[in-house]
């Protein structure tokens, strides 16, 4: 009764699990690069299952070839109830019940969509006109100052004083030279 496999009994195993796994994605209709992952998991089922491996009643080969069409039943239940469970649409389908001819692109606003659903700016007007803000506050600060403007994001600028290569002083005058740039500008401070 074999706890583990030998590297000629993987030989034998391997082969089976392969066969089982490229089996069951053809008839499922699943995408091949799944049948590396149903391969480990009926391997996985067997090594579970080695503890009850008896020699003398047959050989591994025949083992492995039962625990693997159990488990490619079971897996193929699952994956047929996953897909049944799946409602899957498309945002260009009809809404039913509507005098007007509406998708569902058009009844789902901005705030509820997927942008939103993935934590990005979901107003298009005001995503604009920060880009606008943005490019004109470039445009009009000098290039020595992006670098300052970009390490302002991640620390305070008494910080930023303490660990750079100029002093806090300095840096609070480019600061204040930056804000009145900006309001020159036309872009005015936030607070």
């Amino acid at each position: 009764m074999p706890t583990q496999l030998s590297l000629a009994d993987l030989d034998v195993v391997y082969p089976l699990a392969e066969r089982y796994a490229r089996r069951l994605c053809r008839t499922l209709g699943r995408p091949s690069h799944e049948q590396e992952d149903m391969e480990q998991d009926m391997l996985l089922d067997l090594l579970a299952r080695l503890s009850g491996f008896d020699a003398a009643r047959g050989t591994l080969a025949a083992f492995a070839t039962v625990c693997f069409q159990h488990r490619a039943s079971r897996l193929a239940t699952r994956l047929r109830r996953e897909k049944r469970e799946r409602h899957e649409a498309s945002l260009d389908d009809a809404v039913p019940g509507q005098e007007e001819e509406l998708t569902l692109a058009d009844i789902i606003p901005e705030s509820e969509g997927y942008a939103a659903w993935c934590g990005q700016q979901t107003d298009a007007v005001v995503a604009l006109d920060r880009r606008l803000d943005l490019d004109r506050a470039g445009a009009v600060l000098d290039q020595r100052d992006h670098s300052i403007c970009a390490a302002l994001t991640q620390c305070t600028p008494h910080e930023l004083g303490q660990q750079g290569p100029m002093p806090r002083s300095v840096l609070y005058r480019r600061i204040r030279e930056m804000r009145l740039r900006l309001l020159a500008g036309g872009i005015a401070a936030a607070a």
